[in-house]
């Protein structure tokens, strides 16, 4: 049997109000935006938490809550119960939150070292459970098909591994899927896609096969959102988004190198050169939440 360590640690958080910056230019240049009391570093993952509607980040000092007030201000806060632990692969399905990577220079012993394994939360990060793998495996990437009822289905990016690591069973055991070198990894119902050197790929059997959407543009990061429609950034930066006919719309442009990107109905975050940025309009114009230092 399995055994569960739950981890229950809360701190302090560290909250900085901020005012939103405008940008109407079509190719997505923004002027300098104000400097924030929250440099967040190093961003690996963005997940809209749709219990609150606030952004999570996850970063390299660990998860943080980023709000917009209906006055028009951002605020934000963490890192989330205080952990400076290195979420690389950070996921969320329906309200449980799904993260793996490195601890932190403070994080508590029982997360596991030197890597975490496969971690839990039932309240948007400010506790965790160790599942699986811990003190083994540093998933890069991690993206889950909600069970529905069902145990959910987890699929991660080993960075020990070439192949896609896969679990049927919320995460308890992994089995090896195909070989695949991928940038990132998107579970859409029951369709596992990839972005990769070959274009974006997809997988309809649980990452045993994958064969090349021939119809989508050579993305670099791959969201959905909850209905499951498609959006994207490509290799030189541009925005797609992908029709209900399954035909995919160019967009507007992104600062310099996007480093996390997801989608919540018709807006879509990015965190790329300026800091985190928002557009309502497929990136022809864009609103800078939190700015780099």
């Amino acid at each position: 049997m399995m055994k569960f360590s739950t981890i229950m640690v809360r701190a302090g958080a560290v909250v900085t109000m901020f005012a939103l910056t405008g940008c109407s230019s079509p190719n997505g240049a923004a002027p300098a935006p104000e400097k924030t009391g929250v440099a967040f570093e190093h961003i690996h993952e963005l997940e809209v938490n749709h219990a609150d509607g606030s952004l999570l980040v996850a970063t390299h000092k660990g998860l943080y809550r980023l709000t917009v007030s209906p006055a028009g201000k951002a605020s934000a806060t963490g890192p989330v119960g205080g952990l400076d632990f290195d979420p690389m692969g950070f996921s969320i399905a329906g309200d449980t939150a799904y993260a793996s990577g490195h601890p932190g220079p403070t994080t508590p012993d029982t997360f596991g070292t030197p890597n975490l394994g496969l971690i839990t939360s039932a309240d948007a990060g400010a506790t965790w459970t160790n599942v699986s793998l811990t003190g083994k495996t540093d998933f890069h990437g991690l993206t889950v098909m909600a069970g529905n009822g069902a145990a959910d289905r987890v699929f991660g990016m080993d960075s020990s591994k070439k192949q896609i690591q896969r679990s049927m069973n919320g995460g308890l055991t992994w089995s090896d899927g195909a070989t695949l070198i991928a940038r990132d990894i998107l579970a859409v119902g029951d369709s596992l896609y990839a972005t990769t050197q070959d274009g974006l790929v997809v997988s309809n059997d649980n990452a045993t096969t994958f064969t090349v959407d021939a119809t989508a543009p050579a993305l670099y990061l791959v969201a959905a959102d909850r209905a499951g429609t498609l959006a994207g950034i490509d290799t030189s930066g541009t925005v797609w988004a992908r029709g209900a006919e399954g035909t995919w719309t160019k967009g507007g442009t992104v600062t310099g190198t996007p480093q996390a990107f997801t989608v919540d109905g018709n807006r879509l975050y990015v965190a790329d050169d300026r800091g985190i940025s928002v557009t309502d309009d497929v990136g022809a114009t864009w609103t800078v939440l939190s700015a780099h230092s």
